[in-house]
Parts: structure tokens; C-alpha cells; sequence
């Protein structure tokens, strides 16, 4: 097997993404182009196998299959693209980063998700039977021979606090490598003793989702949550966090809903001292900014140019500003025209 360290991307070779269906792939956008894991595919026989070296080849030829031709054009626009993501993990002859979604298990139902991430939906929107849980005691097992190699996990897919898979899998990371810094996404709702007990044994980052600072509006987006309840929890995380010295981040998803809270999720991170990052929604394609016309665009450009100038300097001002080129390319791509002046 050979290793590039020099390719466009490094995820075929550093990183193994895995879906809640059993799809395997280097990365979020590749599942269905990869592999599938059970008890007679191995995640050994899936990191060694062809359709993962099909990407190796390529990418060190700077070719780009697939959906890999976004992470390309990403590039070219000058967005950050997914493949930077991958460019500071080691390279080796086993993964140095995996990402996990092992259930939809979840308390909540969010309208920017769907019944693959949120069993809640399933059931009740979606009208449909639960999805199988795939992964079992065989996984398990498995991960013991690649959780030493691992420089970083990344927990993300339904309620992570709320799934006794997960739960059993960073109860072995903290026999085997406590030190291995774990990255939760986490709606930031789920509290409890075993969560607790999780936080202490094992080096846990934490990535909160909140959408909106509004009570009402938070609860219409995140469909049975609490404001309050993730105020509380919000509190005892941001606790553990700074006095333990580990990442905390806000996850934003910027919706024609709450599009002009953005700016305010800036200084929300500074009081709090904590990273922010604001999602990509592409689904449904109602709540999505991406759809929204060239007019309403150009109105939320114009508008979010002028609060960003009132939070420069800040931590999070950076992120404010690639979310304003992010919005800035869509609405290029509705119209011919230039970019819209920020004045700064």
C-alpha cells in the first residue's frame, strides 16, 4: 500500500469515516462510492482493501473522483474546503483519524435533519421502522486493534450521549488510550451519571449544537428540546471543558430561520471563550440559505456585512467572515455580478 504525504487530500490515507448504515469510506461526502462493514468485512479488510486504495491512486495523481470534485471546486473558489480537515493527521500504515456515527439514536427532531440521524424523526415524521443497529460487540472488538493508532476521534450521528453503543465504545478508549482525544457533537441536551462518567475517564472534546439564542425559536429548530435544559447542561460542559483544559466549540446551522443571529453567535463564543463553527444546510432545501433567491441573498450579505464590523477583533471574527464568502459564492452562482462590498 502506498502513502502519499503531498496529495490534494489526505483522508484516503489518514482517516476512515464511518456511516450508521455500515458504509465505510475516507470521508463524509464518499460513503456511497466505498465500502460496507459486517462481520465477514472487516474494518482490516476495509482500510486494506481496493476501493480505498482506488482514492489513494488518484489523489496522488491529482485526480478527482466522485463527490471529491467539490472538495476541487471548493478550492478554486477559495472556500475552505473538507479536504483541509485532513491535511495535519499523520500518515501511516493505519488510520490516524476516525470518524463515527454508529446510531440515530436520538431525543431529538431537529427541521434541518432527517430520519437517517434522528430515530425520533423515523418514527414520527418519516412514519418509518427503526433503523437496524449494525454495530455490535464484533465492531467492538475490532476497534481495540485501531483505537492505539488513533491520534483523534470524532463522534458525530444522532445523540452520541444517548446511544449505549458509543457509550460502550469510549468506555474501552478509556481502558485502552484515555488519552485519545475524542470529539463529541453533541446536541447538548443528554446529562447523566454514565455521561459523567465518560467525561472523566476519557479525554473528551465537546462540539455543543445551538442554533438559535432566541428560547422560542431555539425549540421550534430542535423540535423537543429546552432551552433551558441546554442552558443548565451548557454550563456544567463549559465547566468541564475549561477546568480540564479541552475544546469546546458552538456548532451553528445558519437557516433562513435565524440568519440574522450569526453575527450574535460571535459574541456569544467570546463571552464563553469557546470556538465557533457554522454549518453547511442543504436539506431541506426550504430552510436552507443556499436556495434562497438572489434577492434574499443579496439582503443577508448586505445585512450580516454590517454586524461583522461590529465584532472585529473578536475570536470568531474570521469564521463570520468565510461564512459571509460562503453565502457570497451561492448568490454569484444565482446571478452574474460581483461581489458585494463589506466596507472594511
Amino acid at each position: 500500500m502506498s502513502y502519499g504525504q503531498t496529495t490534494p487530500c489526505n483522508a484516503p490515507f489518514n482517516n476512515m469515516y464511518i456511516q450508521l448504515t455500515g458504509r465505510v469510506a475516507p470521508c463524509w461526502k464518499l460513503p456511497g462510492s466505498c465500502d460496507m462493514w459486517s462481520k465477514d468485512r472487516s474494518l482490516m479488510d476495509i482500510w486494506k482493501g481496493d476501493k480505498f486504495q482506488k482514492y489513494r491512486d488518484a489523489l496522488q495523481e491529482n485526480k478527482f473522483l466522485n463527490r471529491c470534485v467539490e472538495c476541487k471546486k471548493d478550492i478554486d473558489d477559495g472556500v475552505w474546503p473538507l479536504a483541509k480537515a485532513y491535511q495535519n493527521y499523520p500518515v501511516n500504515n493505519m488510520p490516524s483519524m476516525m470518524e463515527i456515527e454508529l446510531s440515530n439514536q436520538c431525543n431529538l427532531e431537529c427541521i434541518m435533519c432527517s430520519g437517517i440521524l434522528s430515530s425520533g424523526i423515523r418514527k414520527n415524521r418519516d412514519k418509518l421502522p427503526p433503523l437496524p443497529q449494525i454495530f455490535d460487540n464484533t465492531f467492538l472488538e475490532q476497534m481495540k486493534e485501531f483505537i492505539p493508532h488513533l491520534t483523534e476521534l470524532r463522534v458525530n450521528g444522532g445523540e452520541p450521549f444517548a446511544q449505549k453503543i458509543l457509550l460502550d465504545l469510549l468506555d474501552i478508549v478509556g481502558e485502552l488510550k484515555p488519552e485519545l482525544k475524542v470529539n463529541i457533537a453533541t446536541n447538548g441536551t443528554v446529562y447523566n451519571k454514565r455521561v459523567q462518567g465518560i467525561l472523566d475517564k476519557c479525554n473528551i472534546h465537546l462540539n455543543i449544537s445551538i442554533d438559535s439564542l432566541i428560547p422560542r425559536r431555539y425549540e421550534e429548530i430542535r423540535i423537543n428540546g429546552s432551552f433551558d435544559t441546554l442552558m443548565k447542561y451548557f454550563k456544567i460542559f463549559k465547566e468541564y471543558c475549561h477546568s480540564n483544559k479541552r475544546n469546546l466549540s458552538i456548532m451553528v446551522n445558519p437557516m433562513n430561520m435565524n440568519w440574522e443571529e450569526m453575527i450574535e453567535f460571535v459574541r456569544f463564543t467570546e463571552k464563553h471563550n469557546c470556538a465557533l463553527w457554522y454549518n453547511t444546510v442543504l436539506y431541506p432545501m426550504h430552510v436552507t440559505i443556499k436556495h434562497s433567491s438572489s434577492k434574499d441573498l443579496q439582503k443577508i450579505i448586505l445585512y450580516l456585512n454590517k454586524e461583522i464590523k461590529k465584532v472585529k477583533g473578536y475570536r470568531n471574527y474570521s469564521e463570520a467572515e468565510n461564512l459571509i464568502n460562503l453565502i457570497e459564492v451561492w448568490y454569484l452562482d444565482s446571478v452574474d455580478g460581483t461581489t458585494i462590498s463589506r466596507g472594511v
